[in-house]
C-alpha cells in the first residue's frame, strides 16, 4: 500500500481533467487517470508524471457501461491498496436543438454525467477511509435554464448538484462530498465567437476561466476538512447575475 495520498480523476486524460491530475501530482499524490477513448493522451500524461516521480495507473472504461464505476474502484485498489480522493470530472455535453434530442442521446448523456458519478461514489465509499473526499464536477448550467439547445447537459448537471448535497449527508462524517461549478473555462470547440462574447458579457470578471483555476478550487475543497455538501462556483461571478 502506498503511503502517498491516492487520487482518482475520471476523464483525467485531457482538457480540464488533465489539469486537475497535474495539480494533484504537484502535491505528490499517486494518481489514477481514467479515460474513455483518449488512450494516447492518458498514457502521455502518465509518462510525464512518472518522470516527475508520481506513481500513476491508467484505467480505460466506458462510463456508459453499468459496471464501469465499480471496476474503476476495484482496479484502483488493486493498483495502490487505498483511495483517498475521487474527482468525478468526466462528462458529456450534447449541443442539440430541443426537438432534435433522441432518447438514445438522452441516455448517453445521463449515463455519463449522472449515473456514473453516483455509482462511482457508491463504490468508492465502500473502500475509502475516514477523511476521504469526493468532488463532483457540476457546471454553472446546473443552476441556469437559458439554453434550450443544452437541455440534457443542464438537467443532468443539476442532478449532480443535488447528488453532492444528498451524498454529503449520507456519507458524513466519514467522507466529505463537494462539487465545483465552472463557468466557461475552455471554449467548446464548436462555439462561435459571437456566442462566446455573448456569454462573457454576463461574467462580472469579464473573462473566461482557466483549467488551473478549477483545479485550484478542487484542491481547496479537498483540504477544507470542515466543508461538505457545497457546490463552489468557479465562474468569475456569473452566478451573481442569474
Amino acid at each position: 500500500m502506498t503511503e502517498r495520498r491516492v487520487t482518482l480523476v475520471t476523464g483525467g486524460a485531457r482538457r480540464v481533467g488533465a489539469e486537475i491530475v497535474r495539480a494533484f501530482a504537484a502535491q505528490g499524490d499517486a494518481l489514477v487517470i481514467h479515460h474513455g477513448t483518449s488512450t494516447d493522451e492518458a498514457h502521455a500524461l502518465a509518462t510525464e508524471l512518472r518522470a516527475n516521480g508520481n506513481p500513476v495507473h491508467v484505467i480505460s472504461a466506458d462510463l456508459r457501461d453499468a459496471d464501469a464505476p465499480a471496476r474503476i474502484i476495484t482496479e484502483t485498489m488493486n493498483a495502490f491498496g487505498k483511495l483517498d480522493v475521487v474527482v468525478s470530472s468526466a462528462s458529456l455535453m450534447l449541443d442539440h436543438a430541443f426537438e432534435a434530442v433522441t432518447s438514445e442521446e438522452w441516455d448517453r448523456v445521463s449515463d455519463i454525467n449522472l449515473r456514473a458519478p453516483f455509482f462511482l461514489s457508491q463504490a468508492a465509499a465502500k473502500v475509502m477511509s475516514k477523511g476521504g473526499s469526493i468532488i463532483h464536477m457540476c457546471d454553472h448550467l446546473s443552476f441556469e435554464a437559458r439554453y434550450p439547445h443544452l437541455i440534457p447537459h443542464q438537467a443532468t448537471k443539476a442532478g449532480v448538484a443535488n447528488l453532492v448535497a444528498t451524498l454529503a449527508g449520507a456519507l458524513a462524517p466519514k467522507i466529505r462530498v463537494n462539487g465545483v461549478a465552472p463557468g466557461m473555462v475552455l471554449k467548446p470547440e464548436n462555439l462561435s465567437e459571437e456566442r462566446t462574447l455573448s456569454f462573457l458579457r454576463d461574467v462580472p470578471m469579464g473573462r473566461s476561466g482557466t483549467p488551473a483555476e478549477v483545479a485550484s478550487a478542487i484542491l481547496f475543497l479537498v483540504e477544507a476538512s470542515y466543508i461538505t455538501g457545497v457546490v463552489l462556483p468557479v465562474d468569475g461571478g456569473r452566478h451573481l447575475w442569474r
